[in-house]
């Protein structure tokens, strides 16, 4: 019997102990670098990630250190090794220390317990690589007591390396970890081969499943290529922290210098700004104060010092701003300090500063110190004293007007009232002050959104100034219309501090306006819709068909024989028959149907929310037959007979215009029946497109035959009766006697491009008339001159016109422009005023034609470039009426022209009651053919010589 001890001094294979020394001390330094890593600050996966890696390289190098040693002993014994042991080995080893190592390691400062942990799994695989050891013809034999000090030996060194590594875990290297545990495995290898005695026995054991060292060589390889693979992974990782080291590293340096930058650049802002920074301590004592109060006060910035800074304060101004610092420092800087005063300068004088200042706290709230700024505020400060006096003086003179003046505090959130505010409001509370709910409270609840929001978007956005229109309640209980205006006072920093404004009584403007807004929308005989309002009803109900898929039903109706009404009974009869029939209508109907009078006897009526297009019969039956009974007038009874037209949507026509034209084709075809004839529109009715095509070409036809001439209607000087201009009405010369009217081509003048060439030859034709005229040292005035919306669909027009008077040598000083409501603001209003606006840049004058029947208001007058007003025909024709309601619009719009500096110009006139009437209501030029019908050029010349205007005028 050999003892273990003799075998591994005398009989190892030193080549296999070299080997295993190597696999020991690259484990050991290997495992216990990743060990320390994972001990460095890492997110908990990352962590779990090293400890797995640590736990893995030092097993699987404590079993391939052990099974190397044991590969070298007396190969010529030719030793074997049983797989399933040395498998079991290899498994038990690395997962051991691997799951103590995790387990352990978890907590940083179990390291001692960690290394005892490593130790007993040094001695666990050892032994079970004894257990795999098979030598042929002997027996292995183990010491327990040789066995117990080797683990124990182990354990302690392991133990030993383990407390090491957590020392020296923050140093490049825990290098004495890594001796120890290199020691460890050595130790608990040959203490535990000393314990081990080999012993003659079965000559022929059982080999089974058992393999010579040369065949486990492959082992010990791929340990050794694992672990030279562990080195180069942690050798790379090593690298990286270098590197990401040395770029945190040059990070760092770079801050520095930045900071180091940052600081000079805020010292030269210092040095720069227009506003003196300065630091105070808790009790208030400047500390510090930049250079540039020096420069200012013509001393060192030392001389503000302390308190001395005061020194340089204008009298008036010290006990307040030493009442407001000191009240500051008591408070502890929680409202921090804002305070205005003068400083004396250099050269002696005073100037408005503002100083403000917030405290530096540390994390108890403690005030470590003080930093303000000092801001030059004399420019502000004097203009707002400025407006303080002409505050005052605006309120002196407010006395002696009809409006309410306000002052509104942001700081005070309290509003003075003066003015006329008894008078207008009634409130006699307001010769105190009142807060915001006082005035949000009289406010209607309708406008009160609108008014809120307009002045928050004024005060936001940095306006001078804010106005607003609102209903407001007095103290009699009603409401009345007021407009608002106010200036905004803001500070340096543009914030509110001030409101300062008046409140106007417009009721009586505002009523003025809803009348004319009225009368735009509706016909002042009948009180029904106009065409206008008719338009837009009709628009309504289509847009509410096509959204539920109902049908609309469009009815024109026309009475019959009203012209012979109103030759023989009168016109009052016939507008008492007019007003008879609106009534009936309106009686007769759903509060949803439209009833609109379009003009003359033609009404129309809107039939919404129709389940199929025979559901109009009902209602028309009930129109015809109310409109059947006779209408009593002045012991009369009067029998008007009707017939209409009907059309539906989306039947006869898709687009509103179609289904007016649809209906009005029924109409025309209904007028050739008998009285109380209702027809439908179909669609052989078309044959009004060959008309207006017929009109159309009737239109090219006297372009190209020159057969377009200027017929002249005088306007004559209610005053004077001098004929002060005349207007030049289209005409269509057919024959050397006969003449045509413009309504043979009335087609024409809406199509973009004949209605042009329409509008080029009539201004041709009259500046060549006036050239002649001119030539002769004849004075015609300014001829009027008709433009419809087609004018100004092409880009030009004030060229056009301009180039054709030069042409004529002519200049726009005698012309006068016409365009109706409708051209003015409709669709191409912002391009028919630029155009206008030129003209009358050159000399012309613009006049609103028809006016009254359109939705003009005052606000679009005192926009819109207009000199002269004409009032429609159909407004004149009402003059002779008894109903004083019918001169109403005559009357407002006169005297709205004389206030906007506007002429007013009567059309139609026909009558020398209309004649008196305009003349007493201010009108001051009349037209009509009770002075003159259209005449051509060559009569103009002897008109003017004549008397007649004169003679009319003093009749």
């Amino acid at each position: 019997m050999f003892s273990l001890y003799e075998i591994v001094a005398i009989d190892h294979d030193f080549r296999f102990v070299a080997l295993a020394i190597g696999i020991c001390a690259l484990a050991s330094l290997t495992g216990v670098a990743i060990a320390q890593h994972s001990m460095k600050p890492h997110p908990r996966a990352s962590r779990l990630f090293w400890l797995v890696l640590a736990g893995s390289i030092i097993g699987l190098g404590i079993w391939a250190t052990d099974f190397t040693a044991l590969l070298g002993f007396r190969t010529d014994l030719n030793p074997r090794f049983d797989l399933l042991f040395t498998a079991l080995s290899l498994v038990i080893s690395a997962s051991l220390i691997m799951i103590g190592g995790v387990t352990v390691l978890s907590r940083r400062d179990r390291g001692t317990l960690a290394g005892a942990w490593v130790g007993a799994g040094i001695a666990v695989t050892h032994f079970m690589n004894m257990n795999a050891l098979r030598v042929p013809g002997s027996i292995v034999e183990t010491n327990l007591v040789v066995v117990v000090v080797a683990a124990a030996c182990g354990i302690v060194l392991a133990g030993c390396g383990g407390n090491l590594l957590v020392r020296f875990r923050d140093e490049v290297f825990a290098w004495p970890a890594a001796v120890m545990l290199f020691f460890a495995v050595l130790v608990t290898y040959l203490v535990a081969m000393s314990g081990v005695t080999v012993l003659p026995g079965d000559p022929s054991p059982d080999l089974d499943w058992t393999a010579s060292g040369a065949q486990l060589a492959w082992a010990v390889v791929t340990a050794f290529l694992i672990l030279l693979a562990a080195v180069i992974v942690y050798t790379l990782q090593a690298e990286r922290a270098a590197r990401r080291i040395a770029k945190e590293h040059a990070q760092l340096q770079k801050a520095l210098a930045e900071l180091k930058e940052s600081q000079r650049h805020h010292r030269a802002y210092v040095e720069l700004s227009p506003q003196i920074a300065w630091v105070a301590d808790p009790d208030g004592n400047i500390t510090e104060v930049a250079p540039r109060w020096g420069d200012l006060v013509g001393q060192s910035p030392e001389s503000a010092i302390g308190y001395h800074w005061m020194t340089y304060l204008h009298p008036d101004d010290l006990p307040s701003t030493t009442l407001i610092w000191r009240r500051a420092l008591l408070r502890g800087g929680d409202e921090g300090l804002d305070v205005r005063y003068r400083v004396r300068l250099a050269e002696g004088n005073y100037r408005w500063f503002r100083a403000r200042a917030r405290p530096r706290r540390d994390g108890s709230g403690k005030i470590l110190a003080w930093y303000g700024s000092l801001e030059d505020v004399h420019d502000q400060v004097v203009a707002e004293l400025a407006l303080r006096d002409s505050e005052e003086r605006y309120r002196l003179a407010a006395l002696a007007t009809n409006e309410v003046i306000w002052e509104w505090s942001f700081d005070l959130q309290q509003a003075t009232w003066s003015g006329a505010y008894m008078d207008v409001l009634g409130y006699p509370e307001l010769a105190q002050q009142t807060g915001l709910e006082w005035w949000l409270e009289h406010i209607h609840p309708d406008d009160l959104p609108r008014v809120l929001a307009s002045q928050e978007h004024a005060l936001k956005n940095g306006a001078d100034s804010w106005s607003e229109e609102y209903r407001f309640l007095i103290a009699s209980g009603d409401w009345i219309d007021v407009r608002t205006r106010c200036v905004i006072v803001r500070s340096g920093s543009g914030e509110p501090t001030r409101l300062v404004g008046s409140m106007l009584d417009i009721t009586q403007q505002k009523r003025a306006e809803a009348e004319l807004n009225w009368a735009a929308f509706h016909d002042p005989l009948t009180k029904l819709p106009n065409r206008t309002l008719f338009r837009i009803r009709k628009k309504a109900a289509i847009d509410a068909a096509r959204d539920t898929g109902k049908f609309v039903a469009l009815i024109v109706l026309d009475l019959n024989d009203f012209k012979q009404v109103n030759d023989t009974l009168g016109h009052s009869a016939g507008d008492y028959i007019l007003e008879e029939t609106a009534k009936r209508l309106r009686a007769c109907v759903a509060p949803d149907v439209t009833i609109a009078r379009l003009g003359g006897d033609e009404f129309a009526i809107i039939l919404p929310n129709l389940s199929s297009p025979q559901d109009y019969t009902e209602p028309m039956a009930r129109i015809g037959a109310i409109l059947g009974k006779p209408i009593s007038f002045q012991n009369m009874h009067v029998q008007i007979r009707h017939c209409a037209g009907v059309a539906f949507w989306p039947r006869d026509g898709e687009e509103i215009a179609d289904l007016l034209i649809a209906a009005d084709l029924a109409l025309y075809a209904a007028k050739s029946g008998v009285p109380g004839t209702v027809v439908e529109f179909d669609p052989s009715l078309r044959d009004a497109s060959e008309r207006r095509a017929g009109m159309l070409a009737a239109a090219k036809l006297a372009l190209e035959e020159d057969r377009v001439v200027p017929y002249y209607q005088p306007k004559i000087d209610l005053q004077t009766g001098h004929i002060i201009g005349w207007e030049a009405l289209l005409r269509i010369r057919k024959e050397s006697i006969h003449i045509l009217p413009p309504s043979e081509i009335a087609a024409a003048f809406s199509d973009a491009e004949i209605g042009v060439q329409l509008t080029d030859r009539m201004f041709s034709k009259v500046l060549s008339d006036l050239a002649s005229w001119h030539a002769q040292g004849i004075d015609v005035g300014r001829i009027a001159i008709n433009l419809s919306g087609g004018d100004f669909r092409q880009q030009g027009l004030s060229e056009r016109v301009r180039s054709l008077a030069e042409q004529s040598g002519v200049t726009l000083d005698h012309i006068e422009l016409e365009v109706t409501e409708t051209v003015l603001i409709g669709d191409f209003g912002h391009e028919v005023s630029r155009e206008l606006q030129a003209l009358r840049d050159w000399g012309a004058l613009v006049a609103l034609d028809d006016f009254g029947t359109g939705y003009a208001s005052l606000t679009h007058l005192q926009q819109l470039p207009v000199d002269v007003i004409k009032i429609d025909r159909s407004f004149i024709e009402k003059i002779d009426s008894t109903d004083l309601k019918a001169t109403t619009v005559i009357d407002a719009v006169v005297q709205m022209a004389k206030r906007l500096g506007i002429q007013t110009v009567a059309e139609g006139v026909e009558t020398w009651e209309q004649v008196r009437y305009l003349k007493a209501s201010g009108c001051s030029i009349v037209q009509g053919y009770l002075f003159s019908p259209p005449i051509s050029a060559t009569k103009v010349p002897d008109f003017l010589t004549s008397t007649e205007p004169r003679r009319a005028l003093a009749h």
